[in-house]
């Protein structure tokens, strides 16, 4: 299971959390809790495996002034994780659900219809001034807010966005970027969990063991010729998947209420 789910997430950009989540906790039987924290020791290892075995392909996405908009992401998630913690703890998401479904689906038709892609070279230099990294700050900032309120992934917001804002990126190196941010982010969630005493240790192990070797078979498969339009493609969907659940989730809360 980990070996496949991170296979997937590193062809389409994501680390596969949004699917183990649900198959530990529904079909293992684990409490959510454990089941969330269980899951981030094969988004850990998937992103790690896949940023490594991106910087060493000889057509690398991770090279000269991309990762300053890595390191930008970083800085930028981290603060908005923490707020997002705070904030979370504050106001109800039902409304926040329904807005950010409606912005996945029309995000997700963009990405799957789009009729002229942008084609990047691979490691293609991409000229960044003081507003392009405030906007990746932006981006990050986006990603890790949301992630705690919502339960998904930095990589759902980070890789579609900078899809469109970096022409340059291409959706290669959108995706690159995208799982390098999650490499740290979703580490650091995994020592907090740890920490706490949460995580199905065995499990996790063999979890991590399966998504570094998916990983990086996913990284080989997307440089192939024409894969990158089949990794925007599955990202549409996945988009599709991500607000087909929330807006289930704003039904069933209505429905809870007028029962």
């Amino acid at each position: 299971m980990g070996a496949g789910v991170a296979c997937y997430g590193a062809i389409c950009g994501i680390g596969g959390g949004l699917f183990m989540t649900p198959i530990l906790h529904y079909v293992r039987k684990l409490p959510l809790k454990n089941a969330v924290a269980t899951s981030l020791s094969l988004v850990s290892a998937a992103t790690i495996a896949a940023t490594l075995t991106e910087m060493s392909l000889g057509k690398s996405e991770l090279t000269g002034q991309r990762w300053l908009i890595v390191a930008a992401l970083v800085v930028g998630s981290l603060v908005g994780a923490q707020a997002g913690f705070f904030v979370a703890k504050r106001i109800n998401v039902t409304r926040l659900k329904m807005i950010f479904a409606v912005v996945l689906l029309i995000t997700g038709v963009r990405l799957l219809f789009q009729q002229t892609p942008v084609v990047a070279t691979a490691g293609a230099s991409v000229d960044l001034g003081t507003v392009d990294l405030l906007l990746s700050v932006v981006v990050g900032f986006a990603s890790g807010f949301l992630a705690p309120l919502l339960g998904i992934g930095g990589g759902l917001v980070a890789v579609p966005a900078l899809f469109f804002s970096f022409p340059g990126l291409g959706y290669l190196g959108a995706r690159a970027c995208g799982m390098a941010m999650g490499a740290c982010a979703s580490t650091r969630s995994l020592w907090l969990y740890s920490r706490a005493g949460v995580i199905d240790k065995h499990r996790a192990i063999a979890l991590a063991i399966g998504a570094g070797f998916g990983a990086c078979i996913g990284v080989h498969i997307v440089h192939t010729e024409g894969a990158d339009q089949v990794a925007r493609v599955l990202m549409g969907v996945t988009l599709w998947i991500v607000s087909v659940r929330f807006l289930w989730d704003v039904y069933k809360i209505r429905r809870e209420a007028q029962a």
